[in-house]
């Protein structure tokens, strides 16, 4: 079941516009609520004066939007954003947009609250030689996490890439986001995105349009890539036998990008797929068609 599309009116249910009169045909549309580790989607609409340098902030953090399209004088600008089950808090938190109109700087200010959400658990069996990596590997595994956290941190102008996205493979899911992980019986964190079968040699499509920002063969990830769909989105491929992208290369929605395999630490065959706002996974599965 899509989450997403059966939920959309409720997610953008809360409209607030801007309170300066100069700035009243401005309105930000966001949901007033949304679980922890979830995607919502933000929403802005100018009537009138031209809107430049927009910005979302939420949660410490900022995108660059570009409008989306411009009909009638009117701009439209959309995100994808969530929080990440590892780190976020309930609570009331604020939403802002800033911009520039006229020559003057404008914001709009919206108050979502966080609410928990329980995520399952599950037992894993690794090779012991992939549980606790060898003193060896150290130097690599902290340069691959250094560089996959520069991936996962692009902030091009952009909006949210239409939904719902293609699904990447069409197996179902063998874990899903959120789940404790406990390998030969030791914790070792959050699933930080979602697990779909696949076997060896599955084609691999890009979920949504973007720009590839970063391939690699990695310890943990085994193959992966790293694509940057605009407005803080990153979507992320792994366990990869084959990549068919380079670095930099603009890729369409659909466009086969790689072959599913078990690179890196696995159990098995399969696709991880993560989807993560300016360093903050959530779940993906929402946002999946069926």
């Amino acid at each position: 079941m899509n989450i997403l599309k059966n939920t959309l009116p409720a997610l953008i249910a809360a409209i607030v516009a801007a309170a300066s009169p100069a700035l009243a045909d401005v309105v930000l549309t966001a949901p007033p609520e949304a679980g922890i580790g979830q995607p919502f989607i933000a929403e802005l609409e100018a009537d009138g004066e031209e809107l430049s340098d927009v910005r979302l902030h939420w949660l410490g953090h900022d995108a660059i939007l570009s409008p989306l399209s411009k009909e009638n004088g009117v701009q439209r600008f959309s995100a994808i954003v969530g929080s990440d089950l590892k780190n976020a808090k309930a609570g009331n938190f604020p939403l802002a947009v800033t911009f520039t109109a006229g020559g003057k700087s404008g914001e709009i200010r919206h108050s979502i609250k966080l609410t928990p959400r329980k995520y399952p658990s599950e037992k894993l069996t690794v090779d012991p030689t992939k549980l606790s990596p060898p003193k060896e590997a150290t130097a690599r595994i902290e340069r691959e996490a250094k560089e996959g956290r520069a991936a996962l941190m692009t902030n091009s102008a952009g909006g949210a890439p239409a939904l719902p996205f293609v699904r990447p493979v069409p197996g179902s899911f063998s874990s899903v986001y959120g789940k404790s992980r406990y390998f030969n019986g030791t914790f070792r964190g959050r699933h930080g995105g979602a697990d779909l079968r696949a076997k060896e040699g599955t084609p691999v499509r890009a979920a949504a349009a973007g720009r590839v920002v970063l391939t690699g063969d990695f310890w943990f990830a085994g193959k992966c890539i790293y694509v940057d769909n605009g407005a803080g989105l990153v979507t992320f491929y792994c366990h990869l036998s084959k990549i068919n992208v380079k670095k930099g290369e603009m890729i369409n929605a659909g466009e086969v990008i790689a072959l599913s395999g078990k690179t890196g630490r696995v159990t098995g065959p399969h696709l991880h797929f993560s989807v993560a706002w300016r360093g903050e996974f959530f779940d993906p599965a929402p946002l999946l068609a069926d």
